[in-house]
């Protein structure tokens, strides 16, 4: 009996023993090393780029972009103060991502602040487009030869490609597909030779991303993908054909745009939170994070370049505007119609302090 003891003691010590070891294995940090000499430049070309691709983000929905050029602000006027290090970013997109847009911001990635757009000039007939912000953050910007210098990037029918950019929703930000170049020209919009065509797969929210070669250098700017062949049997899904405007066609457009041709992107009075009907937050959140049965908006998110993040926290939840009881986004709206800048609304919500859900009030000047 003793014997027997000593062994199942022993068994349990090397069975703690291997269970630690399987633990400190499955937290332990293996820096992967590829087998490939192709795949680590891919790897590195993709680390490489993708710091200067965004998210454009509009009114009506979002597309991306890269950053290809900045300039500091400077003054003629000796007696204007300018912060240091502020700066003017140039980012490619599409035209049709950033007409009617009305306001639009830079998505750089989650737990980065957007960047509100300034202004933006656009060539329709070529479907492209420069958005402009200004900001004393460093930005990464990627150098085009073709825009930069004059000079001409080959494209080769065959070539690798890279696609990044955020499709469907800013979840999937900077998403990469690839592919090869399909054929090195085609016709876009009527035009001969505005476009390649190329299989690296692209979704809505690809609009205005870029399309790289293997060596990092931007050959196009993604736009569109066929989506149907009709046939005598009915339309068929289409698959690998893509287009992107080639940059050795869209670079003199670029280069051509003229400062006093920027379209000033003009602010609207606005709480700056975002909001959710309880319904939809109830879907994907714990209920506990409202108080029992409730009826209001819930803030699942703030534009920190406003002033209600000041008082207002995530999961608030609105019951009240300007003593006027909330129960969906549109009684907020309601209150919102004709709204002008230096406006003062009273908004009460009910937050969770430890625990306990209470009223609280504040006041919001709408900046």
């Amino acid at each position: 009996m003793k014997n027997k003891k000593i062994l199942l003691t022993i068994l349990t010590l090397l069975l703690t023993f291997t269970l630690m070891g399987c633990s400190l294995l499955t937290r332990a940090d293996v820096l992967y090393e590829s087998p490939s000499t192709y795949e680590q430049l891919r790897i590195d070309m993709i680390a490489e780029v993708e710091p200067s691709v965004v998210a454009v983000v509009t009114e009506t929905g979002h597309g991306s972009g890269i950053i290809f050029k900045s300039e500091l602000v400077t003054s003629e006027d000796p007696e204007e103060v300018i912060e240091e290090g502020l700066t003017i970013y140039y980012i490619l997109t599409n035209y049709h991502v950033v007409e009617d847009g009305g306001e639009m911001k830079i998505y750089f990635g989650e737990g980065q602040d957007d960047i509100y757009v300034m202004d933006y000039q656009g060539y329709e007939a070529y479907d492209i487009a420069v958005v402009r912000i200004q900001t004393t953050r460093e930005l990464r910007v990627h150098a085009v030869g073709p825009i930069d210098d004059n000079t001409i990037t080959e494209i080769i029918k065959g070539q690798d490609v890279f696609a990044i950019g955020s499709p469907q929703d800013l979840d999937k930000f900077n998403y990469v597909t690839s592919g090869v170049v399909s054929l090195a020209t085609y016709a876009y919009n009527n035009i001969a030779g505005l476009a390649l065509m190329h299989d690296a797969e692209l979704n809505p929210g690809n609009s205005g991303g870029p399309l790289f070669n293997l060596n990092g250098d931007l050959i196009g700017i993604n736009v569109a993908k066929v989506a149907d062949i009709p046939t005598i049997d009915g339309d068929i899904a289409a698959e690998g054909l893509n287009y992107a405007l080639n940059i050795n066609k869209i670079a003199p457009i670029i280069r051509n745009f003229d400062e006093a041709n920027y379209i000033e992107v003009v602010r609207s009075p606005r709480l700056g939170i975002t909001i959710q009907e309880v319904e939809t937050f109830l879907e994907t959140n714990d209920p506990s994070l409202l108080p029992t049965d409730p009826i209001g908006v819930v803030i699942i998110g703030f534009d920190l370049t406003r002033n209600a993040h000041e008082q207002l926290e995530e999961n608030d939840l609105i019951i009240r505007m300007n003593g006027i009881t909330i129960t969906e986004i549109a009684d907020l709206a309601a209150q919102l119609e004709d709204a002008e800048f230096g406006d003062t609304h009273q908004l009460t919500v009910l937050r969770n302090v430890e625990g306990t859900f209470q009223e609280v009030t504040v006041s919001i000047i709408l900046s």
